[in-house]
């Protein structure tokens, strides 16, 4: 397994093929495969959940939770209709949502190590899907902070919502975008 390639070659995937739904078992797999490859530095275990939507009836109620910020936005108001189509649209016709939730603590440095626990897990997660063909997109959109979508996913008040991993397979891989060097983003201290 040539990992630099694997992470040079990925794309976050936008269009999905409507069929074949992304399987379960597929999932799980790949979630104990990532958890795998990540060591949490303590030596303790991190804290988060998985919530997946991956039948029509999931999807349908996603939708609707993502949707009631924006019924609720005046600037969406102008064109309540066409807005509201398109995004359940979307949300519908995307095979399979995995939802990453991580536990919070009081303690900055656990709560901060927990959560860059969860963030190296959905990492490792897109890059093993791309192996097996399966798009991945890391979503953390504003309308995904909604009661509603808490109350769906049954989260506590000591949890945060890491992101929604859309899921599907594709027809075509994107274009690369360009990348910003390591350079550019270099420091020295000086003195």
């Amino acid at each position: 397994m040539e990992w630099a390639k694997i992470i040079q070659e990925r794309r976050s995937i936008r269009r999905f093929k409507s069929s074949p739904e992304v399987d379960q078992e597929l999932v799980r797999e790949l979630l104990r495969e990532a958890q795998g490859l990540y060591p949490y530095p303590s030596g303790e275990a991190s804290s988060y959940r998985y919530v997946y939507a991956g039948t029509a009836e999931s999807r349908e109620r996603l939708a609707a939770c993502m949707l009631e910020p924006l019924v609720k936005n005046k600037l969406v108001k102008w064109l309540p209709e066409k807005i509201r189509d398109f995004v359940r649209k979307r949300v519908t016709e995307i095979p399979g949502h995995l939802a990453v939730i991580a536990s919070t603590n009081e303690d900055r440095r656990t709560n901060d190590m927990n959560y860059a626990a969860v963030c190296g897990i959905m990492q490792n997660f897109q890059l093993l899907a791309w192996q097996r063909q399966l798009g991945t997109l890391w979503d953390t959109e504003p309308m995904m902070q909604s009661r509603e979508l808490f109350h769906l996913f049954q989260m506590k008040p000591t949890e945060k919502l890491v992101g929604i991993l859309h899921l599907g397979y594709f027809d075509k891989i994107p274009k690369a975008r360009a990348r910003t060097r390591a350079e550019k983003k270099w420091t020295i201290i000086t003195g």
